[in-house]
């Protein structure tokens, strides 16, 4: 059987490399098509720029697992006190979950801890040695697997253990630098992110910004193949 994968909000493909990767480690094939709004220059895959709820209405049955990662602006932190000052940020999350569930695919919706996708499985950098914590929520439609055990975080982002990765590279906050002078520092604060991710083919530090280290996907991934391929 191949993996048809589609990932909904796909960005610059984060999560479909570690599906790619996580179908590899299974020796499967995997064919993956990613969906998004905005174009996707550095996308690494099949791309097509798209609605994600009304692509998955119209093409469901093209595939055999589906991904979602809807925008998270709605809910993080980083962006509450615009949202106090009257930003209104889309919010397709719900559309897409009540879709995948009626779909009948196996699906993953991931967003950020403050979002209301339920915590199935909890991920974080440092489960899998990355110099990112970025801590993520996934939530698994149609069916099930072992939420892992979080382990105690050793290190810190202020004592360069860890990067902060979000916004434009190179602009301070609070009068700190978030790069932080991390003790795994790089050339240039982008490619810090990229190493600090496990992130090897993105172009942009706005891409890296958005994106999910393939190590949390990857992880998924052989649970989610293996339980769901006939």
């Amino acid at each position: 059987m191949i993996i048809r994968l589609l990932d909904l909000c796909c960005k610059a493909g984060g999560c479909s490399v570690g599906y790619h990767q996580a179908a590899k480690d299974l020796g499967l094939q995997i064919e993956i098509v990613g969906v998004d709004i905005e174009p996707q220059p550095n996308y690494p895959y099949e791309f097509v720029q798209a609605d994600a709820a009304t692509f998955l209405k119209t093409n469901s049955a093209l595939f055999t697992h589906v991904h979602a990662s809807p925008p998270c602006q709605a809910f993080t932190p980083a962006t509450a006190q615009q949202r106090k000052n009257g930003t209104v940020y889309s919010d397709n999350l719900s559309e897409l979950r009540d879709l995948i569930q009626k779909s009948g695919l196996p699906g993953v919706i991931e967003n950020v801890p403050a979002s209301p996708v339920r915590p199935d499985v909890v991920l974080r950098g440092d489960m899998f040695g990355l110099k990112v914590l970025r801590k993520r929520h996934f939530e698994l439609i149609n069916w099930w697997m072992m939420n892992p055990m979080m382990p105690h975080k050793v290190g810190s982002v202020y004592d360069g253990d860890y990067v902060s990765v979000y916004g434009k590279a190179g602009i301070k906050k609070s009068g700190n630098y978030r790069a932080a002078q991390p003790k795994f520092k790089q050339r240039t604060i982008k490619e810090t992110w990229a190493f600090a991710m496990g992130i090897d083919w993105m172009k942009k530090d706005t891409e890296l910004a958005e994106a999910i280290p393939p190590a949390y996907t990857r992880y998924i991934g052989q649970t989610f193949f293996k339980t769901n391929t006939k």
